[in-house]
């Protein structure tokens, strides 16, 4: 598989999807405390997206691009570790449902100077 973009390097990219948000400035805030760090620290990390895509805020993804499917499938468990965490510290949130997939990048493009 050749990518275009980045030569003859394969990128890996994890997509985590959130579902029952309350407050998108308070998880952006936790992510940032929190996982964020963590996977940034993974060998191979490319980049992070945090997008807001539902309508009342209430649902949020995430792409996270690596240099390996190790480190992508890495970034995952520590996701769905961060999110067992938040759920046993607030209990009283809502619930917070999460669905995570990884797979190869095959295609990509930045606009000039990014």
């Amino acid at each position: 598989m050749l990518n275009q973009s980045f030569g003859e390097q394969l990128l890996y990219a994890t997509l985590r999807e959130y579902e029952g948000i309350e407050d998108p400035e308070d998880l952006k805030r936790l992510l940032r405390e929190g996982l964020l760090a963590e996977i940034e620290a993974l060998p191979g990390f490319v980049s992070y997206y945090f997008v807001d895509v539902g309508d009342a805020g209430d649902r949020m993804i995430s792409l996270t691009v690596f240099e390996s499917l190790e480190a992508a499938q890495h970034s995952n468990r520590l996701a769905a570790e961060w999110i067992e965490r938040w759920i046993t510290d607030n209990p009283a949130a809502p619930s917070l449902f999460s669905r995570f997939d990884v797979g190869p990048v095959i295609s990509s493009a930045l606009a000039a100077g990014h």
